[in-house]
């Protein structure tokens, strides 16, 4: 799925400087964010996780999680551009787009996958 195309034209846009921090782990979270364009560092107690370029979502684990407390830090590593998404906006996206709740669920998956590493990596 292109989602830089789908939110191309989103009205609700942030930009950050580079090196920027956008959320912390433990923050609370009512947003995620599709990156337009520009990469994002994700980390778990100043450990990389991964990084997430133009086309790639951040914070989306908040949008399900009731909590909505952030599971990891999101930092710049260039300018972004970010399409911001509340919950409402990502409810109504997932039930009207199954292509979209698909790529969720695969970038959730992958979340999940990241996260087993990084427990296998703390046991040793």
């Amino acid at each position: 799925m292109k989602l830089k195309e789908l939110f191309q034209n989103w009205e609700d846009v942030e930009e950050y400087r580079a090196n920027t921090v956008i959320f912390s782990e433990r923050d609370p979270a009512d947003v995620m964010y599709v990156i337009i364009s520009g990469e994002v560092e994700l980390t778990l107690r100043d450990e990389p996780l991964g990084m997430e370029s133009e086309g790639g979502m951040i914070g989306e684990m908040a949008m399900i999680h009731p909590a909505g407390i952030r599971s990891a830090t999101a930092t710049t590593i260039t300018k972004v551009k970010l399409a911001r998404l509340d919950r409402d906006q990502f409810r109504a996206l997932v039930s009207e787009n199954t292509e979209f709740a698909f790529h969720v669920m695969a970038v959730l998956a992958n979340r999940l996958i990241v996260a087993n590493t990084y427990i296998s990596r703390q046991m040793k």
